[in-house]
């Protein structure tokens, strides 16, 4: 999970689409450049706006009233609203924002999963969101339940959460958290890791940790984002880069498998989006129809 702005895509076949349906889109020419010297930078808006019609804004600029980007191709405000409309088209054909889950679940229901924390500075910040996280899964009665252990206790646990700076994206978002992927052999992924740099030992926002924590927990045990088949819907566009690369994570190897009775449309709050702004997310309506199809309630 990453903060909105403050985790192949479809790249190519829109590169390549943009490029054969681009009807009124033509090639510079001298005329086209005689005006280059005076060139304007671009707003944000329009460095979107050229990303999200298929083309790289990289070293794009305003020229006769539209813009020369990719060093050779001209377009008019028409013509990037039209290839908008062309590469819109072009993802929604695709699948939509629901509730996922991998081939890889928890097996051997019912069952108690023990869950120990360690982080140092930030144990008390750490272990009060994730008591909040368990008692938000326990609270659904399900067949799989969680504990969680002391972090002197000796007994084995099924989920280590631990503390750890995690760095940033490469276009500058904070690395909230990380789970080291989805069940194996029917158990949970272990570890999580946490940021202790954000969720320092004075850290107050016990709710919004509690979601991260529940986030990863929900790859533990084997759910993809909500979003996954397009995670600009919670992780925005920041650059050009992000416009693709956060497009669709594919099938990732575990696959990414709909769970019946989940909408087939945006859930805005579901607490498995790829990215989350400064809000707390309890389990939704739809997440909760979610985790009981994997996990049944007793």
């Amino acid at each position: 999970m990453k903060t909105k702005s403050l985790l192949k895509s479809k790249a190519a076949y829109l590169l390549l689409l943009a490029g054969i349906a681009m009807a009124s889109c033509k090639k510079n020419n001298q005329s086209d450049v005689t005006a280059a010297a005076s060139h304007e930078k671009l707003t944000k808006a329009e460095i979107d706006g050229i990303a999200k019609a298929g083309f790289s804004p990289t070293d794009a600029f305003k020229i006769n009233g539209g813009y020369l980007v990719e060093g050779d191709v001209f377009l008019t405000p028409k013509d990037i609203a039209y290839q908008q409309g062309i590469v819109a088209e072009a993802f929604n054909k695709g699948p939509k924002n629901e509730q996922y889950r991998t081939t890889n679940v928890v097996t051997g229901l019912p069952r108690v999963l023990k869950i120990k924390v360690v982080a140092g500075a930030s144990q008390n910040v750490f272990d009060n969101a994730t008591i909040e996280a368990i008692k938000r899964y326990n609270d659904l009665g399900l067949k799989l339940s969680l504990r969680l252990l002391s972090s002197t206790s000796t007994e084995k646990e099924d989920i280590l959460i631990e503390g750890a700076d995690l760095g940033k994206t490469p276009s500058g978002q904070t690395i909230l958290g990380q789970s080291a992927g989805f069940p194996t052999n029917g158990n949970p992924a272990s570890p999580i890791k946490l940021s202790n740099v954000v969720y320092g030992p004075n850290y107050a926002s016990n709710n919004l940790l509690a979601t991260v924590v529940a986030h990863e927990i929900g790859h533990a045990i084997g759910f993809r984002h909500t979003d996954y088949a397009d995670r600009r819907y919670s992780c925005g566009i920041q650059s050009f880069m992000d416009y693709f690369m956060a497009a669709n994570e594919g099938q990732a190897g575990v696959g990414a498998i709909h769970i019946p009775g989940t909408p087939v449309g945006a859930d805005p709050e579901s607490w498995m989006l790829a990215c989350m702004g400064a809000n707390n997310r309890p389990f939704t309506a739809n997440d909760k129809i979610a985790i009981k199809a994997l996990y049944p309630v007793n």
